[in-house]
């Protein structure tokens, strides 16, 4: 009986030193592949144009968590990222004009964390805000500005860490990318 008492005695103090309760969540990331842009193919035949697929700058993204218990959070995410695309000449493949989207984002999000144990965290998460975008067109098209809804849907998010600094990867679809990677600090 003693023996018992001194077992679980002893394994509540490790199960507080393996799991201190961070509750705030401050993180840096890179996207690819974001939920923007889209390719038209674009032919001047006349002027002896062809268009080429777009490339995409990785999107970077700031994000903050609060913990409200051990499986949910509430925070907000921040991101901005670009893609171009450029008009050559059929012929001689010289770049003849470009044209390209600039996006920052502001939403605010949720995550449910579905195991919380040890030194790795799983969860899932939905984002919902608002977006500036800028649109660079061909000429002779006037540049676009507009206000956009912004979303984000994680899937599947991993933090790796036991103490205040941990990696983070996630796999999505939305605003700051399909892909994301990066550091954060918990406090």
């Amino acid at each position: 009986m003693l023996a018992g008492i001194l077992f679980l005695f002893a394994m509540s103090n490790v199960q507080a030193q393996e799991a201190p309760s961070y509750r705030h969540i401050v993180s840096a990331g890179v996207g690819l592949w974001p939920a923007i842009g889209h390719y038209d193919p674009y032919y001047d035949l006349e002027r002896n144009l062809q268009d080429e697929e777009m490339m995409h700058s990785p999107i970077l993204s700031v994000n903050y968590q609060y913990m409200m218990n051990r499986h949910w959070s509430l925070g907000g995410t921040i991101s901005m990222g670009r893609w171009r695309q450029y008009m050559r000449y059929i012929d001689s493949g010289e770049i003849a004009d470009k044209k390209g989207d600039s996006f920052l984002t502001a939403m605010f999000s949720t995550r449910y964390y579905w195991r919380t144990k040890n030194w790795v965290r799983t969860y899932s998460g939905i984002s919902f805000g608002v977006g500036y975008g800028w649109e660079e067109k061909y000429d002779p098209w006037p540049d676009e500005h507009k206000i956009t809804p912004s979303w984000q849907l994680t899937m599947l998010g991993i933090e790796v860490g036991k103490g205040r600094i941990i990696g983070f990867g996630e796999f999505g679809f939305g605003m700051t990318g399909w892909l994301v990677g990066g550091i954060g600090y918990r406090f």
